[in-house]
């Protein structure tokens, strides 16, 4: 029976690559209402943070758009969905909701200066948005209910609770910003930060969080969506010091060879032994040429 060396068990990290680029990704992200100048302090803080983050590996500063405080209001957030001032078929888009959420005759509303902005509204105007990939967090309280109201084939969604009923303010979000910045949340150690390893990271952070407390846990976050592993949300180390200087074909190459890996594994069980061991070698010295080659600015 053949085993893993050293080095391949090193080259598995990169596989389960994320989408190429973030240059052809719009994000939008809005931090809505907080009841008192704490909470207003600490939304204001959570979007300019993940706007920050998002600008460091986007294209062009342009392409993601921060609106908090009073200018956002409701004719203002679906004229922006509806409307995108920036590139206008971008290949993701993403879409940060910060703050509290309420249920309110039986509907979602994301908490806002003025009129509140209710589930349906928003889920037709991202109905609207031709992006063949999109991530929506909402990290807000009652969140949960919006899973099915937004869920789509092309779409990721991430909510800070499971349902309507987990109505206390969320630590979630608290997490969901250190995981952009924080390298332990790539769990392949591939640079890159996916919208599952976001997810992940701010989960467990949130569980640890009331385990230590003796807390009982007034909220669960939830992700649906099939393409979770494949939206990129951040990125560090060579990949983002060298990313004008990286060829997109590589990255693209990287995605391809990684997608071959895991479409391999998935039918392990259904190959010859030999024949598994030698294709996955051959493909895992193929992605360790092409991150070589990225890794040098290639």
């Amino acid at each position: 029976m053949k085993t893993l060396t050293p080095l391949w068990c090193s080259l598995l990290l990169y596989a389960g690559i994320p989408a190429a680029s973030l240059a052809s990704t719009v994000t939008v992200v809005i931090s809505g209402l907080g009841g008192n100048s704490d909470y207003d302090e600490q939304f204001d803080q959570y979007a300019t943070t993940i706007a920050e983050e998002a600008r460091r590996v986007a294209n062009s500063p342009q392409d993601v758009i921060l609106v908090r405080g009073e200018a956002a209001k409701k004719n203002v957030i679906s004229s922006l969905l509806e409307n995108l001032p920036v590139n206008s078929n971008p290949e993701v888009f993403t879409l940060y909701l910060i703050g509290h959420g309420s249920m309110d005759n039986q509907q979602y509303k994301f908490n806002i200066p003025g009129p509140d902005i209710t589930g349906a509204e928003l889920t037709d105007a991202l109905n609207n948005i031709k992006a063949p990939k999109q991530l929506i967090v909402v990290s807000t309280s009652s969140s949960g209910v919006l899973q099915e109201t937004l869920a789509a084939s092309n779409r990721v969604v991430i909510t800070a609770t499971k349902n309507a009923k987990e109505r206390n303010a969320v630590r979630f979000t608290e997490y969901l910003v250190e995981a952009l910045t924080d390298t332990a949340a790539d769990l392949d150690k591939n640079e890159s930060i996916s919208a599952q390893e976001l997810f992940s990271y701010a989960q467990s952070a949130t569980k640890s969080y009331y385990d230590n407390e003796n807390l009982l846990a007034p909220e669960h976050a939830r992700i649906e969506g099939e393409l979770a592993d494949q939206i990129e949300v951040a990125r560090y180390g060579v990949l983002l010091e060298k990313k004008d200087d990286i060829a997109p074909e590589l990255l693209a190459r990287r995605q391809s060879v990684s997608n071959q890996i895991n479409s391999l594994k998935a039918r392990k069980d259904d190959v010859d032994e030999d024949t598994y061991f030698d294709t996955l070698q051959d493909l895992m010295l193929e992605l360790a040429d092409i991150q070589r080659s990225i890794d040098s600015g290639g």
